[in-house]
């Protein structure tokens, strides 16, 4: 038993892999700023600080983001795929825009990304690869050994041979797992992309979430390639459009497949509201168009939990990462209950900086302390004996009403002013009707000064 006081460690493996943490960042894609593959020295040096910064703070491991694909691939691709006119040249560009409720009790909800006009094609791998072999040099002599390195490879298309050639060469370079991404929300906001969905039509471009929610066999066949032509841990990143039941069915073949984790979830697919007071122009600054884009942050959060547990409770026999709106250390040790090895913050050091890494990291000690765990992997899965089908859970129906503290209440209002039919005022007061309350917790969510909440009956 750990004793009080102590700090344990924060080991934890996965995927066959040793990690110092289990807390780290997603893959955001290139760190910010402006950056050209075209400098292969200064690309490397801006990117290493801001990778070896995370480390500081605690992650426990380096995520990059690399794709590549031979001379022979990219004919390959070219000659069997619908070829596109005016595809653009690495420009790297981002905008970023809130998304927001400022009533309350809402607020900060997240982010839509967009960026433009770069997109991952033969072209742009050839022009940044010089730049990305040269930053996993600098990275592999700068980064502490106890601190994996994972790549995420693209593909072109919807063959094998690009995702095959980005394994190869990043497991060449160092790499200590590859993650396959087929969850990236980007490539369907691109022109024609709804078409070549339902068609089945891949020009020769990166393509994420359009190969992973489209055809379970062509995500299966590049897995398998990609797993026999390389011996470190493949794993793969999925989109949140999947969904539930879909991702079980998913999660089972990527398994069999020969993948050793899966990191769920990626960010959906979003489009901004339009401006109401300017004839639904864009709300977006600088920018003359309102696209579907990236969405992500806390509003997501539920869809990991959902996926880490469906993953976890229907596909044993492989590793899970988890991302996706977790902005709390809390966040980081629930989706870890539900089955998950790592958690991935993004959106939370985004929006609270780096310092989330390092309170993440001493909430999770200070807690394996407090609740007794002598390792991490004691906790992992721990809440999945809890797990029930709807109707197994006991409600306790009949034997639990809502109580008022009046002391908290402010007599606003809002939990009458509802669908509740065993609340109401008299005299200025709020009253709950005993013989109507049913205990369903809807007054709970209504009342913002917490003056309402579940008791049972005496």
């Amino acid at each position: 038993m750990v004793q009080k006081g102590a700090l344990p460690s924060l080991n934890v493996t996965m995927a066959g892999v040793q990690f110092r943490s289990p807390i780290g960042v997603a893959p955001i894609g290139n760190p910010f700023g402006r950056q050209s593959p075209e400098d292969p020295e200064s690309f490397a040096e801006v990117n290493t600080e801001v990778l070896l910064k995370h480390v500081r703070a605690g992650a426990g491991y380096i995520y990059l983001m690399a794709g590549y694909a031979t001379e022979a691939t990219i004919r390959k691709v070219q000659e069997r795929a619908r070829l596109e006119e005016g595809r653009p040249r690495y420009v790297r560009s981002q905008r970023a825009l809130r998304i927001e409720t400022p009533l309350a009790p809402y607020g900060v909800e997240g982010m839509y990304w967009v960026n433009a006009p770069f997109w991952v094609t033969g072209e742009v791998m050839k022009l940044s690869e010089p730049a990305i072999e040269r930053l996993i040099k600098v990275l592999k002599g700068k980064k502490p050994k106890d601190v994996p390195l994972i790549i995420g490879v693209s593909g072109l298309g919807d063959l094998p041979d690009a995702y095959v050639d980005g394994a190869k060469r990043r497991e060449e370079l160092g790499a200590d797992l590859v993650e396959l991404n087929f969850g990236c929300p980007q490539p369907p906001a691109m022109r024609g992309a709804v078409d070549d969905f339902f068609q089945k039509r891949f020009p020769p471009r990166f393509q994420g979430a359009l190969i992973g929610d489209n055809d379970p066999d062509i995500v299966e066949g590049i897995i398998r390639e990609v797993v026999k032509a390389v011996s470190i841990p493949v794993g793969v990143k999925l989109t949140a459009e999947t969904g539930f039941p879909r991702i079980v069915g998913l999660a089972k073949r990527i398994r069999d497949a020969g993948a050793k984790y899966i990191q769920v979830v990626n960010g959906a697919i979003g489009i901004a509201p339009p401006d109401i007071y300017n004839r639904g122009k864009p709300l977006w600054p600088f920018m003359d168009g309102n696209p579907f884009c990236l969405a992500s942050g806390s509003w997501i959060r539920v869809l990991c939990y959902r996926d880490v547990a469906a993953i976890a409770r229907f596909v044993p026999g492989i590793d899970i990462a988890a991302a996706g709106g977790l902005v709390m250390p809390q966040h980081c040790v629930e989706v870890m209950m539900l089955g998950a090895s790592l958690s991935q913050l993004c959106t939370g050091v985004i929006e609270q900086g780096r310092s989330l890494i390092r309170q993440s990291n001493e909430f999770m000690k200070k807690f394996m302390v407090d609740q007794g765990y002598q390792s991490v992997a004691e906790f992992i899965g721990l809440g999945q004996q809890h797990i029930k089908y709807q109707e197994d859970v006991d409600l306790t129906v009949g034997n639990v009403i809502a109580e008022l503290d009046e002391e908290k209440c402010t007599k606003c209002g809002c939990c009458i002013d509802n669908i509740c039919t065993a609340l109401y005022s008299e005299r200025g007061k709020i009253k709950i009707a005993a013989e109507r309350c049913t205990g369903c917790g809807g007054c709970i969510l209504a009342c913002q000064p917490g003056a309402l909440k579940l008791v049972l009956r005496e």
